[in-house]
């Protein structure tokens, strides 16, 4: 068997492994991969165990000199796999408000449903200390169709190690997001300790009636 069937086979055992020891769901959020309309699911996930496992499988299946940077990168995904998430999302500016301003600026109301603005930054800031609260903050400007039922949406967050990897990724339905309307919505996430420093990438996306329409990408340095 050649070497990158070996780590294919390596790196879905990591996966399995690490869901059936760490039970990878939080208490007030859901776990990575879920999508819901909010609500909290209460489960205890053990982050220490679920990080152990991690490097102890990276290391085994790296390579050489390889097995200590297999470490750190498997123990990454453990502790990343017991992230906690928390999604709010609450309307700031009404609808006559948007179609009003729509109107000035392009006449006539949208006969489909448009997204007009999603835009999203990350607070307190894009520098981030392990162990602490991050939350993705979004603006999402919508315009109801005038030949359309109300839009359905849902928001993704995904986030990706200094190295490119996806280490953990959680879609919520937007409920609260039923019509025209300017919205804020929140991501909050607990980030783990001890988890390696550098420059990470936050990613929200949009998706609309079921189709992706919209996502940005925030840089994230991680201190320790």
């Amino acid at each position: 068997m050649h070497t990158f069937e070996i780590r294919s086979v390596g790196f879905a055992v990591i996966a399995g492994a690490l869901a059936l020891a760490a039970g990878c769901a939080e208490v007030g959020g859901t776990r990575s991969g879920d999508v819901n309309d909010g609500g909290a699911t209460t489960h205890p996930c053990n982050t220490a165990a679920a990080t152990a496992i991690g490097a102890l499988a990276g290391s085994l299946f790296g390579k050489g000199k390889g097995h200590l940077a297999g470490a750190a990168i498997g123990a990454g995904i453990g502790a990343f796999a017991c992230i906690a998430y928390n999604y709010r999302a609450r309307q700031i500016r009404d609808a006559r408000a948007v179609e009003a301003q729509y109107q000035r600026e392009r006449g006539a109301l949208p006969t489909a449903n448009t997204v007009e603005t999603y835009q999203s930054s990350l607070l307190p800031g894009e520098t981030v200390q392990a162990g602490s609260t991050a939350t993705m903050q979004s603006r999402i400007t919508i315009l109801r169709g005038t030949h359309e039922e109300a839009p359905q949406l849902k928001e993704q967050l995904t986030l990706y190690s200094p190295e490119g990897k996806q280490l953990s990724t959680v879609t919520k339905d937007a409920a609260s997001i039923n019509g025209t309307g300017e919205y804020q919505t929140d991501f909050a996430f607990d980030l783990p300790k001890g988890i390696q420093e550098g420059r990470y990438t936050v990613q929200s996306t949009l998706y609309m009636d079921g189709k992706q329409v919209r996502d940005n990408k925030v840089p994230m340095l991680v201190v320790t």
